[in-house]
């Protein structure tokens, strides 16, 4: 790989969300040629974000590409890879602010490991986010409770299974070759790496190609991430059994299982000769909640912020719960 590759930074969009400034503006500060670079937005519409975007990014010397087709994420993705004049293809979301080297640190681990034909690495928070927003951002980033992916605790490139396409950077002859499920909403990029990896090529995760992603600033709007999240789970794990991952459906057994205790226990209903006590159910039930608390003394800590502790204990149970759901939903929903 040359040391300076064309890069194709190829953004699916509806056209309607305000973030899209950011992400421009930060496009724009990209230490990287410009004449290497191009901007391909794939939009629902013509919209006013879209179009004055897009013009601010040409006059700043970015070649910029608009497309209107209003079908899926991935298949937006598909287009603009087809499109892309780049022998890389730089995913990420419309609700980002990319990192002044991030298309220079991600092809010079691309160079130093030439197995991998894709990299990725942390989405992290931004300073301006409300409280509810920085709790998710900071759950996420737990090394306690999270993926490594959102962390700063990584210090070297190593190989993952997965890089969300808020920040991915691959070779686009691979891209063209597998294909971003057409339909499937969120989980298409999760699907889309079962099938890379599946084909038999590695991707790799680096602690300094980093993004900024906004995340769901309201509980109800994180609820219906969550559930989008899990029910989009569940389809994945039918389309790809081998996929199947015991940890995601934790929740659901240990609240399945805390049903039955109280059941047992309301109905005095005899377990090894002997009944119940309700203190059972009870101290269960307890010592999930004062783990979520715990959760929470440990983001406030973290942070030196009381809202953000005061709203972490909810942001874990709305992801527990909303994920869950999603699930259960997907598996008993027919294909």
């Amino acid at each position: 790989m040359e040391s300076k590759p064309f890069v194709s930074i190829v953004i699916p969009t509806t056209g309607n969300v305000k973030f899209i400034r950011g992400l421009v503006e930060s496009a724009i500060k990209l230490d990287y040629p410009k004449d290497k670079l191009e901007l391909i937005l794939i939009g629902d519409k013509t919209t006013k974000l879209i179009e004055k975007h897009s013009e601010i990014a040409v006059k700043a010397g970015i070649n910029t590409i608009v497309e209107y087709y209003p079908v899926a994420a991935g298949q937006k993705r598909n287009i603009g890879a087809e499109k892309a004049k780049g022998s890389l293809i730089a995913f990420t979301d419309d609700d980002t602010i990319l990192r002044e080297d991030w298309i220079k640190n991600s092809i010079k681990h691309l160079i130093e490991n030439e197995d991998y034909v894709g990299v990725g690495g942390p989405n992290y928070t931004p300073k301006e986010e409300l409280p509810f927003a920085k709790a998710v951002g900071r759950i996420f980033g737990s090394k306690f409770l999270f993926s490594f992916r959102y962390t700063i605790g990584h210090s070297k490139a190593k190989e993952i299974a997965h890089n969300p396409t808020c920040n991915y950077i691959i070779k686009k002859n691979i891209v063209n070759e597998i294909k971003f499920h057409e339909t499937l909403w969120p989980g298409e990029d999760v699907e889309f790496d079962i099938r890379v990896r599946k084909a038999g090529y590695k991707i790799l995760y680096a602690p300094d190609v980093v993004v900024w992603h906004h995340r769901r600033p309201r509980p109800t709007a994180f609820l219906k991430q969550m559930f989008n999240y899990g029910k989009t789970r569940a389809q994945v794990t039918k389309m790809h059994p081998s996929s199947f991952d015991l940890r995601y459906f934790v929740f659901v057994i240990a609240f399945i299982v805390l049903i039955s205790l109280y059941y047992i226990s309301w109905k005095e209903i005899n377990l090894f000769g002997e009944k119940l006590p309700l203190f059972v159910p009870n101290f269960l039930l307890g010592s999930y909640f004062s783990i979520l608390g715990l959760a929470g003394l440990l983001v406030g800590y973290q942070t030196k912020k009381v809202k953000q502790g005061l709203y972490a204990p909810l942001v874990l149970f709305i992801q527990h719960f909303g994920f869950s759901l999603g699930l259960l939903f997907g598996f008993l929903k027919k294909t």
